[in-house]
Protein backbone atom coordinates (compact mmCIF):
# COMPACT_ATOMS: atom_id res chain seq x y z
CA UNK A 1 0.00 0.00 0.00
CA UNK A 2 1.36 3.49 -0.81
CA UNK A 3 3.19 5.41 1.85
CA UNK A 4 1.30 8.37 3.29
CA UNK A 5 1.83 10.59 6.27
CA UNK A 6 -0.98 11.04 8.77
CA UNK A 7 -1.61 11.23 12.51
CA UNK A 8 -2.17 7.98 14.35
CA UNK A 9 -5.45 7.60 16.17
CA UNK A 10 -4.96 8.14 19.86
CA UNK A 11 -1.46 9.59 19.37
CA UNK A 12 -1.92 13.22 18.29
CA UNK A 13 1.11 14.94 16.93
CA UNK A 14 2.86 11.72 15.91
CA UNK A 15 3.52 11.49 12.22
CA UNK A 16 2.95 7.99 10.92
CA UNK A 17 3.56 6.19 7.68
CA UNK A 18 1.80 3.27 6.14
CA UNK A 19 4.11 0.31 6.09
CA UNK A 20 4.93 -1.21 2.72
CA UNK A 21 3.93 -4.85 2.87
CA UNK A 22 6.89 -7.15 2.41
CA UNK A 23 6.58 -10.67 1.02
CA UNK A 24 5.72 -13.02 3.86
CA UNK A 25 8.52 -15.46 4.48
CA UNK A 26 7.22 -17.05 7.66
CA UNK A 27 5.22 -20.24 7.69
CA UNK A 28 2.47 -19.68 10.21
CA UNK A 29 1.49 -23.22 11.05
CA UNK A 30 3.38 -26.51 11.24
CA UNK A 31 2.68 -28.88 8.39
CA UNK A 32 2.15 -32.58 8.65
CA UNK A 33 4.86 -34.74 7.16
CA UNK A 34 4.25 -36.82 4.07
CA UNK A 35 4.96 -39.99 6.04
CA UNK A 36 2.01 -39.35 8.35
CA UNK A 37 -0.31 -38.69 5.41
CA UNK A 38 0.80 -41.84 3.61
CA UNK A 39 0.44 -43.96 6.74
CA UNK A 40 -3.07 -42.75 7.50
CA UNK A 41 -4.04 -43.16 3.84
CA UNK A 42 -2.80 -46.75 3.83
CA UNK A 43 -4.78 -47.46 7.01
CA UNK A 44 -7.93 -45.96 5.47
CA UNK A 45 -7.57 -48.13 2.36
CA UNK A 46 -6.93 -51.20 4.51
CA UNK A 47 -10.06 -50.51 6.58
CA UNK A 48 -12.22 -50.25 3.46
CA UNK A 49 -10.89 -53.56 2.12
CA UNK A 50 -11.11 -55.28 5.51
CA UNK A 51 -14.77 -54.34 6.02
CA UNK A 52 -15.67 -55.72 2.60
CA UNK A 53 -13.88 -58.99 3.36
CA UNK A 54 -15.66 -59.22 6.72
CA UNK A 55 -19.02 -58.87 4.96
CA UNK A 56 -18.32 -61.96 2.85
CA UNK A 57 -16.83 -63.82 5.82
CA UNK A 58 -20.02 -63.14 7.78
CA UNK A 59 -22.03 -65.15 5.25
CA UNK A 60 -20.41 -68.34 6.52
CA UNK A 61 -22.14 -67.89 9.91
CA UNK A 62 -25.66 -67.12 8.70
CA UNK A 63 -28.08 -69.44 6.91
CA UNK A 64 -27.34 -68.82 3.22
CA UNK A 65 -26.65 -71.20 0.34
CA UNK A 66 -23.08 -72.03 -0.59
CA UNK A 67 -23.75 -70.60 -4.05
CA UNK A 68 -24.56 -67.26 -2.39
CA UNK A 69 -21.13 -67.24 -0.70
CA UNK A 70 -19.42 -67.94 -4.04
CA UNK A 71 -21.46 -65.17 -5.72
CA UNK A 72 -20.54 -62.77 -2.92
CA UNK A 73 -16.83 -63.55 -3.32
CA UNK A 74 -16.98 -62.99 -7.08
CA UNK A 75 -18.92 -59.75 -6.61
CA UNK A 76 -16.35 -58.60 -4.08
CA UNK A 77 -13.54 -59.22 -6.55
CA UNK A 78 -15.31 -56.93 -9.03
CA UNK A 79 -16.43 -54.31 -6.50
CA UNK A 80 -13.22 -53.76 -4.52
CA UNK A 81 -11.09 -52.37 -7.44
CA UNK A 82 -13.87 -49.97 -8.42
CA UNK A 83 -14.40 -48.79 -4.86
CA UNK A 84 -10.69 -48.47 -4.03
CA UNK A 85 -10.19 -46.40 -7.17
CA UNK A 86 -12.74 -43.95 -5.80
CA UNK A 87 -11.08 -44.06 -2.39
CA UNK A 88 -7.65 -43.24 -3.82
CA UNK A 89 -8.97 -40.08 -5.42
CA UNK A 90 -11.00 -39.27 -2.32
CA UNK A 91 -7.82 -39.37 -0.25
CA UNK A 92 -6.44 -36.61 -2.49
CA UNK A 93 -9.64 -34.60 -2.28
CA UNK A 94 -10.29 -35.09 -5.99
CA UNK A 95 -13.10 -36.54 -8.06
CA UNK A 96 -12.01 -39.53 -10.15
CA UNK A 97 -12.03 -39.18 -13.93
CA UNK A 98 -14.87 -41.15 -15.49
CA UNK A 99 -16.23 -41.41 -11.97
CA UNK A 100 -19.82 -41.57 -13.15
CA UNK A 101 -19.08 -44.65 -15.28
CA UNK A 102 -17.20 -46.52 -12.54
CA UNK A 103 -19.86 -45.57 -9.98
CA UNK A 104 -22.56 -46.94 -12.25
CA UNK A 105 -20.58 -50.19 -12.67
CA UNK A 106 -20.18 -50.45 -8.89
CA UNK A 107 -23.93 -49.95 -8.44
CA UNK A 108 -24.68 -52.66 -11.02
CA UNK A 109 -22.33 -55.08 -9.25
CA UNK A 110 -24.05 -54.41 -5.93
CA UNK A 111 -27.55 -54.85 -7.38
CA UNK A 112 -26.61 -58.16 -9.04
CA UNK A 113 -24.92 -59.38 -5.87
CA UNK A 114 -27.99 -58.42 -3.84
CA UNK A 115 -30.20 -60.51 -6.11
CA UNK A 116 -27.87 -63.52 -5.84
CA UNK A 117 -26.75 -63.29 -2.20
CA UNK A 118 -29.82 -61.82 -0.54
CA UNK A 119 -30.27 -59.14 2.09
CA UNK A 120 -26.97 -60.06 3.79
CA UNK A 121 -25.20 -58.24 0.93
CA UNK A 122 -26.78 -54.94 1.98
CA UNK A 123 -23.88 -54.35 4.37
CA UNK A 124 -21.78 -53.71 1.25
CA UNK A 125 -23.96 -50.74 0.42
CA UNK A 126 -21.84 -48.77 2.90
CA UNK A 127 -18.96 -48.86 0.40
CA UNK A 128 -21.37 -47.75 -2.32
CA UNK A 129 -22.42 -44.80 -0.16
CA UNK A 130 -18.78 -43.79 0.29
CA UNK A 131 -18.16 -43.97 -3.46
CA UNK A 132 -21.27 -41.87 -4.09
CA UNK A 133 -20.05 -39.16 -1.70
CA UNK A 134 -16.65 -39.12 -3.42
CA UNK A 135 -17.89 -39.08 -7.01
CA UNK A 136 -21.15 -37.09 -6.91
CA UNK A 137 -20.66 -33.44 -5.85
CA UNK A 138 -22.70 -31.32 -3.48
CA UNK A 139 -26.30 -31.86 -2.45
CA UNK A 140 -26.92 -34.43 -5.18
CA UNK A 141 -24.27 -36.67 -3.64
CA UNK A 142 -25.85 -36.40 -0.19
CA UNK A 143 -29.30 -37.12 -1.62
CA UNK A 144 -28.14 -40.17 -3.58
CA UNK A 145 -26.16 -41.44 -0.57
CA UNK A 146 -29.27 -41.12 1.60
CA UNK A 147 -31.27 -43.15 -0.93
CA UNK A 148 -28.66 -45.91 -0.93
CA UNK A 149 -28.39 -45.90 2.88
CA UNK A 150 -32.16 -46.29 3.32
CA UNK A 151 -32.43 -49.00 0.66
CA UNK A 152 -32.79 -51.79 3.29
CA UNK A 153 -36.06 -50.23 4.47
CA UNK A 154 -37.49 -50.86 1.01
CA UNK A 155 -35.70 -54.11 0.15
CA UNK A 156 -36.15 -55.90 3.49
CA UNK A 157 -38.97 -53.89 5.01
CA UNK A 158 -39.56 -51.64 7.98
CA UNK A 159 -39.58 -54.43 10.56
CA UNK A 160 -37.37 -54.07 13.60
CA UNK A 161 -37.05 -57.83 14.10
CA UNK A 162 -36.01 -60.70 11.85
CA UNK A 163 -35.19 -64.41 12.09
CA UNK A 164 -31.54 -63.30 12.16
CA UNK A 165 -31.12 -59.92 13.96
CA UNK A 166 -28.43 -58.71 11.56
CA UNK A 167 -30.87 -58.97 8.64
CA UNK A 168 -33.61 -56.71 10.03
CA UNK A 169 -34.30 -53.75 7.72
CA UNK A 170 -33.90 -51.02 10.34
CA UNK A 171 -30.70 -52.58 11.65
CA UNK A 172 -29.23 -52.77 8.15
CA UNK A 173 -30.06 -49.12 7.46
CA UNK A 174 -28.41 -47.98 10.69
CA UNK A 175 -25.41 -50.23 9.98
CA UNK A 176 -24.94 -48.71 6.51
CA UNK A 177 -25.10 -45.17 7.88
CA UNK A 178 -22.65 -45.94 10.65
CA UNK A 179 -20.15 -47.83 8.51
CA UNK A 180 -20.22 -45.36 5.64
CA UNK A 181 -19.58 -42.54 8.11
CA UNK A 182 -16.64 -44.33 9.70
CA UNK A 183 -15.19 -44.96 6.24
CA UNK A 184 -15.83 -41.56 4.67
CA UNK A 185 -14.80 -39.25 7.52
CA UNK A 186 -11.20 -40.57 7.65
CA UNK A 187 -10.96 -40.05 3.89
CA UNK A 188 -11.91 -36.42 4.28
CA UNK A 189 -9.45 -36.02 7.16
CA UNK A 190 -6.63 -37.50 5.09
CA UNK A 191 -7.53 -35.22 2.18
CA UNK A 192 -7.38 -32.24 4.56
CA UNK A 193 -4.05 -33.45 5.98
CA UNK A 194 -2.63 -33.79 2.48
CA UNK A 195 -3.89 -30.34 1.50
CA UNK A 196 -2.23 -28.85 4.59
CA UNK A 197 1.00 -30.67 3.83
CA UNK A 198 1.01 -29.45 0.22
CA UNK A 199 0.17 -25.92 1.36
CA UNK A 200 3.05 -26.03 3.84
CA UNK A 201 5.47 -27.16 1.14
CA UNK A 202 4.25 -24.43 -1.20
CA UNK A 203 4.60 -21.82 1.54
CA UNK A 204 8.13 -23.05 2.19
CA UNK A 205 9.08 -22.66 -1.47
CA UNK A 206 7.45 -19.24 -1.64
CA UNK A 207 9.21 -18.19 1.54
CA UNK A 208 12.60 -19.06 0.06
CA UNK A 209 11.87 -17.20 -3.18
CA UNK A 210 10.42 -14.17 -1.41
CA UNK A 211 13.33 -14.02 1.03
CA UNK A 212 15.79 -14.10 -1.85
CA UNK A 213 13.89 -11.32 -3.61
CA UNK A 214 13.86 -9.26 -0.42
CA UNK A 215 17.59 -9.81 0.19
CA UNK A 216 18.33 -8.86 -3.40
CA UNK A 217 16.24 -5.69 -3.07
CA UNK A 218 17.91 -4.75 0.23
CA UNK A 219 21.37 -5.30 -1.25
CA UNK A 220 20.53 -3.28 -4.34
CA UNK A 221 19.09 -0.34 -2.41
CA UNK A 222 21.65 -0.48 0.39
CA UNK A 223 24.97 -2.12 -0.27
CA UNK A 224 25.02 -1.73 -4.07
CA UNK A 225 24.12 1.95 -3.90
CA UNK A 226 26.79 2.52 -1.23
CA UNK A 227 29.44 0.76 -3.33
CA UNK A 228 28.56 2.91 -6.33
CA UNK A 229 28.96 6.01 -4.18
CA UNK A 230 32.32 4.78 -2.87
CA UNK A 231 33.59 4.06 -6.39
CA UNK A 232 32.36 7.42 -7.65
CA UNK A 233 33.94 9.37 -4.80
CA UNK A 234 37.16 7.41 -5.18
CA UNK A 235 37.33 8.34 -8.87
CA UNK A 236 36.73 11.98 -8.03
CA UNK A 237 39.50 11.91 -5.43
CA UNK A 238 41.90 10.31 -7.93
CA UNK A 239 41.17 13.02 -10.50
CA UNK A 240 41.61 15.77 -7.94
CA UNK A 241 44.84 14.40 -6.43
CA UNK A 242 47.15 15.67 -9.17
CA UNK A 243 45.84 19.25 -9.17
CA UNK A 244 44.67 19.79 -5.57
CA UNK A 245 46.18 17.30 -3.08
CA UNK A 246 44.60 19.00 -0.06
CA UNK A 247 41.12 18.72 -1.54
CA UNK A 248 41.78 15.11 -2.54
CA UNK A 249 42.87 14.37 1.04
CA UNK A 250 39.62 15.85 2.34
CA UNK A 251 37.62 13.80 -0.18
CA UNK A 252 39.41 10.64 0.91
CA UNK A 253 38.68 11.42 4.56
CA UNK A 254 35.02 11.92 3.70
CA UNK A 255 35.12 8.69 1.64
CA UNK A 256 36.48 6.74 4.62
CA UNK A 257 33.73 8.14 6.84
CA UNK A 258 31.06 7.23 4.27
CA UNK A 259 32.55 3.74 3.83
CA UNK A 260 32.27 3.13 7.56
CA UNK A 261 28.63 4.20 7.46
CA UNK A 262 27.99 1.85 4.55
CA UNK A 263 29.67 -1.00 6.43
CA UNK A 264 27.50 -0.30 9.46
CA UNK A 265 24.41 -0.37 7.27
CA UNK A 266 25.46 -3.66 5.68
CA UNK A 267 26.02 -5.18 9.12
CA UNK A 268 22.57 -4.02 10.17
CA UNK A 269 21.01 -5.67 7.10
CA UNK A 270 22.83 -8.94 7.80
CA UNK A 271 21.78 -8.83 11.45
CA UNK A 272 18.19 -8.43 10.32
CA UNK A 273 18.45 -11.66 8.34
CA UNK A 274 19.80 -13.61 11.33
CA UNK A 275 16.79 -12.89 13.52
CA UNK A 276 13.10 -12.38 12.95
CA UNK A 277 12.62 -8.66 12.38
CA UNK A 278 9.68 -6.57 13.50
CA UNK A 279 8.52 -6.35 9.89
CA UNK A 280 8.53 -10.14 9.56
CA UNK A 281 6.40 -10.45 12.69
CA UNK A 282 4.02 -7.83 11.33
CA UNK A 283 3.74 -9.77 8.07
CA UNK A 284 2.95 -12.95 10.01
CA UNK A 285 0.37 -11.12 12.14
CA UNK A 286 -1.22 -9.69 9.02
CA UNK A 287 -1.45 -13.16 7.50
CA UNK A 288 -3.18 -14.53 10.59
CA UNK A 289 -5.77 -11.76 10.59
CA UNK A 290 -6.31 -12.02 6.84
CA UNK A 291 -6.94 -15.74 7.26
CA UNK A 292 -10.20 -14.78 8.99
CA UNK A 293 -11.28 -12.94 5.84
CA UNK A 294 -10.44 -9.46 7.11
CA UNK A 295 -8.41 -6.73 5.45
CA UNK A 296 -5.42 -5.45 7.41
CA UNK A 297 -3.57 -2.13 7.40
CA UNK A 298 -0.26 -1.63 9.20
CA UNK A 299 0.54 1.91 10.38
CA UNK A 300 3.91 2.66 11.99
CA UNK A 301 4.86 5.88 13.73
CA UNK A 302 7.70 7.83 12.21
CA UNK A 303 11.04 6.69 13.57
CA UNK A 304 9.99 3.12 14.39
CA UNK A 305 12.56 0.73 12.95
CA UNK A 306 10.96 -2.36 11.51
CA UNK A 307 13.92 -4.09 9.85
CA UNK A 308 15.74 -5.01 13.08
CA UNK A 309 15.10 -7.87 15.53
CA UNK A 310 13.26 -6.85 18.69
CA UNK A 311 12.08 -9.58 21.06
CA UNK A 312 9.89 -7.20 23.06
CA UNK A 313 8.19 -6.00 19.88
CA UNK A 314 7.63 -9.57 18.73
CA UNK A 315 5.96 -10.41 22.04
CA UNK A 316 3.82 -7.25 21.79
CA UNK A 317 2.70 -8.16 18.27
CA UNK A 318 1.80 -11.74 19.17
CA UNK A 319 -0.09 -10.68 22.28
CA UNK A 320 -2.06 -8.04 20.38
CA UNK A 321 -2.96 -10.43 17.56
CA UNK A 322 -3.99 -13.18 20.00
CA UNK A 323 -6.24 -10.71 21.80
CA UNK A 324 -7.81 -9.62 18.52
CA UNK A 325 -8.44 -13.21 17.43
CA UNK A 326 -10.12 -14.00 20.76
CA UNK A 327 -12.53 -11.09 20.36
CA UNK A 328 -15.40 -10.82 17.91
CA UNK A 329 -14.18 -10.99 14.28
CA UNK A 330 -14.07 -7.77 12.26
CA UNK A 331 -14.09 -7.05 8.55
CA UNK A 332 -10.96 -4.91 8.83
CA UNK A 333 -8.12 -4.29 11.27
CA UNK A 334 -5.46 -1.65 11.72
CA UNK A 335 -2.16 -2.52 13.39
CA UNK A 336 -0.73 0.59 15.06
CA UNK A 337 3.00 0.49 15.83
CA UNK A 338 4.51 3.29 17.95
CA UNK A 339 7.00 4.08 20.73
CA UNK A 340 6.02 4.48 24.35
CA UNK A 341 7.53 6.98 26.77
CA UNK A 342 10.46 4.64 27.47
CA UNK A 343 11.21 4.21 23.76
CA UNK A 344 9.89 0.64 23.56
CA UNK A 345 7.75 -0.47 20.63
CA UNK A 346 4.03 -0.76 21.38
CA UNK A 347 1.54 -2.55 19.17
CA UNK A 348 -2.24 -2.23 19.11
CA UNK A 349 -4.64 -4.14 16.86
CA UNK A 350 -7.85 -2.15 16.51
CA UNK A 351 -10.92 -2.56 14.27
CA UNK A 352 -10.36 -0.60 11.09
CA UNK A 353 -12.45 0.50 8.13
CA UNK A 354 -12.28 -1.77 5.11
CA UNK A 355 -11.92 -0.46 1.56
CA UNK A 356 -15.57 -1.06 0.67
CA UNK A 357 -16.83 0.88 3.70
CA UNK A 358 -14.28 3.61 3.06
CA UNK A 359 -15.41 3.93 -0.57
CA UNK A 360 -19.09 4.01 0.37
CA UNK A 361 -18.33 6.66 2.99
CA UNK A 362 -16.58 8.80 0.43
CA UNK A 363 -19.43 8.35 -2.01
CA UNK A 364 -21.96 9.53 0.55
Amino acid sequence: MPAAAHAMTGNPGITAERVQREPRAAELAPTLTGDVVRTVAAVAIGVNIALSLIDVWRLVYIPVERSAIVAAALALVAAIPLHIRHVLFGLRGERPPAGGVTLALLAVVNVIALSLVGSAWLFQFASLVVSVLIVVPGAWGLLLAAVVATAPLFVVGLQWHAHHPALAGAYLAFAIVWRSTTQYVPLRLVAAMRALDLAGRELGVRAVVQTRVRIDADLRTGVAAALEQIVGRGDDAAKTASGDPARARAQLTELVHYSRQALSGARRIVAGYRGSSVRTELDAATALLEASGATVEVVAAKGVRLDVPDNNARAEIRTAVARALRDEPNAAYRIDVAHDAAGRITVAVVPGVDDAARSSGKGS
